[in-house]
């Protein structure tokens, strides 16, 4: 294990962490992206625009589509991902199937009953009688459909085995998943490659690191769902180094080349939505940024501070306020807006503005 080095700063260690998390500012695409941080998380709310393309697009430039990113992140053939609860419902690379061994057996323990294995096997031989996959509308036929959250046997089965990867999701019709078989859409050589325990963690810990910049052990391990002890394990068996950062009352992990990183988080006002990866950690968000960021769009309305659906405003690697928006046709409607107590009004308002129009004109290229 490496020594501690000097102590960064608060700032120096948020530098380091935006600069990472923007992966190279601007990347090309929602595919570019996904490779970038190694999950997207999903969420079917979509006042504003979907989670994922939210995600996707503070991460490209000005001229980025939101209409072209789905069509990047899911396909009808050969998977380029698939979708699999990590902290989250999210989006993983398909190159990024084998690391995932180690949560799928977690999501397999226990051993279903009988009653449920037999559910388990009508799934699995309907989803095996189409060569193109099923939505679970085709599943749930003829036992009737869910409704809400009251699911039926069939889609309880399903999302069981869409964690343990004994379905997967790699393409959508429309907002639809298709469920299939990943010896049907998973490329061969990744279904057949078996990496030790420790080469899984210590990958997810460099993926997590990349993505992050800088980390603690429950940093990495709230990313991937991991325990702590898998999380230490992966970062002592990675090169990745420790570093102690003021503030942190942990100690925090960084990648030997992420110090080169630090002071270039320069950027142009940005709207960071509520599961961007930046800030969906809510605790690692207030000890990095400071910023206090509560997701309340499922509180009684009479309980919310800052409203429905509020993205975070972002300027040159600090957030500096928080707007609750609407999106109406191609207008985004602002229905309250408030800047953080140390910044100036007049700022907030003209980066706010600058990220608005940015916002709208990516919302636009359909």
């Amino acid at each position: 294990m490496s020594q501690l080095r000097p102590t960064l700063s608060e700032p120096e260690a948020r530098q380091l962490v935006v600069a990472a998390t923007f992966g190279g500012y601007p990347l090309s695409g929602g595919a570019s992206v996904l490779r970038h941080t190694g999950l997207l998380q999903l969420d079917p709310l979509s006042r504003v625009e979907k989670a994922h393309r939210l995600t996707c697009l503070a991460r490209m430039d000005a001229s980025g589509s939101a209409g072209a990113i789905d069509g990047e992140l899911w396909s009808a053939g050969e998977a380029t991902s698939f979708e699999t609860w990590v902290h989250g419902m999210c989006l993983v690379p398909v190159e990024d199937w084998p690391l995932l061994r180690l949560i799928h057996e977690r999501a397999s323990v226990p051993a279903p009953s009988n009653e449920t294995a037999r559910v388990l096997a009508e799934v699995r031989a309907i989803v095996t009688s189409s060569q193109d996959g099923v939505t679970i509308s085709d599943i749930e036929r003829p036992g009737g459909g869910t409704t809400g959250w009251d699911w039926s046997e069939r889609k309880h089965a399903t999302e069981h085995m869409l964690r343990t990867g004994e379905l997967v999701c790699t393409a959508r019709r429309g907002t639809r998943r298709v469920y299939d078989l990943p010896e049907r859409r998973i490329p061969g050589h990744l279904l057949s490659a078996h990496l030790s325990d420790d080469d899984i963690l210590a990958s997810l810990a460099m993926r997590a690191l990349t993505a992050m910049g800088l980390a603690t052990i429950g940093d990495i391990a709230r990313y991937y769902n991991l325990s702590a002890e898998h999380a230490r394990r992966g970062l002592e068996t990675s090169n990745a180094q420790q570093v102690a950062v003021q503030g942190w009352s942990s100690v925090g992990w960084m990648l030997p080349s992420a110090e080169s990183q630090v002071g270039a988080c320069s950027h142009e006002p940005v709207l960071i939505g509520p599961f961007d990866n930046m800030i969906w950690d809510r605790d690692r968000t207030r000890r990095v940024f400071g910023f206090d960021y509560t997701f309340e769009a499922y509180k009684p309305k009479d309980k919310r501070v800052y409203g429905y659906y509020v993205l975070g405003l972002l300027e040159d690697g600090k957030f500096i306020g928080r707007a609750d928006l609407r999106r109406e046709g191609n207008d985004l409607i602002v229905l309250s807006a408030h800047a953080e107590l140390a910044t100036e009004i007049d700022r907030f308002r003209a980066s706010l503005e600058s990220a608005l129009e940015r916002l709208a004109r990516q919302l636009l290229k359909r």
